[in-house]
């Protein structure tokens, strides 16, 4: 259980995005309602990536109390993309190695980024990506996915993306809401973001609005984060539709973005 964020645009406005992460990572009402307290402090991460640099910081501090987000808050100025995740742990170990982002580089030539909030079914995964159970026993169900898609994701266009979170999609015990963060060698930056709940989860006022996705659209921001984020930001935000995800492509030449809506 964790709170997410993907924004690119303007890195002025992703300023007050950030706030809003650090504020519902301390003090989110709808994980209360559901008697699970109310902080994910079981560490935080972020890829703050600019035309010519990348950053990839995890720590175990939760968020709300780390340095580090005053330090990415002065970096936010002209044309950014960040992600960041805060943790509220379900499965896997409380440590650094399941904090996320998690980073690889594929075999099929780039590399990527990865996060999500929800449960999934760890030994299914383990399955569709051939691997040992044995070897993941303390890692989350997160890092799990995250393999399966580094061995088995061709690329990063949406038709590639939507084959494998349709299989990803039938692993959800909860929620597969997920960001992926990808950079190829000639510099194609994309992002693939998902919002998807069992309907179970759907079906129960109190879980479907903690799982809830909103989206900010504006001429030079587009963003999607956690549902708590309402609470402590303007917005105005929309709800994304449950199975809605969104192929974002990238460009620091042109500082600009192109969406796309998809259905997994």
């Amino acid at each position: 259980m964790c709170r997410i964020l993907f924004a690119a645009g303007n890195g002025h406005e992703i300023r007050e995005l950030l706030d809003a992460f650090v504020r519902s990572s301390e003090n989110d009402p709808y994980k209360a309602r559901r008697n699970r307290g109310s902080q994910h402090k079981d560490g935080w991460g972020y890829v703050l990536l600019k035309r010519d640099t990348v950053e990839h910081y995890r720590s175990m501090t939760p968020v709300f109390q780390d340095e580090a987000v005053q330090r990415l808050r002065d970096k936010l100025s002209g044309f950014t993309v960040l992600i960041a995740h805060s943790r509220a742990a379900s499965q896997g170990s409380r440590n650094l190695f399941n904090v996320q982002p998690f980073g690889f580089s594929s075999r099929r030539g780039f590399s990527f980024w990865f996060l999500h909030n929800g449960d999934l079914k760890k030994d299914m995964i383990i399955r569709m990506a051939e691997l040992e159970a044995e070897k993941l026993e303390n890692a989350s169900d997160s890092f799990t996915a995250a393999v399966y898609l580094c061995r088995f994701l061709e690329g990063s266009t949406k038709e590639n993306l939507l084959v494998r979170f349709k299989e990803l999609k039938k692993t959800t015990n909860t929620a597969l809401n997920t960001v992926t963060l990808m950079i190829d060698p000639l510099n194609n930056v994309r992002a693939f973001i998902t919002s998807y709940m069992t309907g179970r989860i759907e079906d129960a006022p109190k879980k479907r609005d903690y799982y809830r996705l909103l989206i900010l659209s504006k001429k030079n921001l587009f963003a999607v984060a956690s549902s708590t984020f309402e609470l402590y930001h303007d917005g105005p935000f929309q709800d994304v539709e449950n199975g809605e995800a969104f192929h974002v492509e990238i460009s620091f030449e042109n500082e600009g973005f192109a969406v796309e809506r998809l259905r997994i």
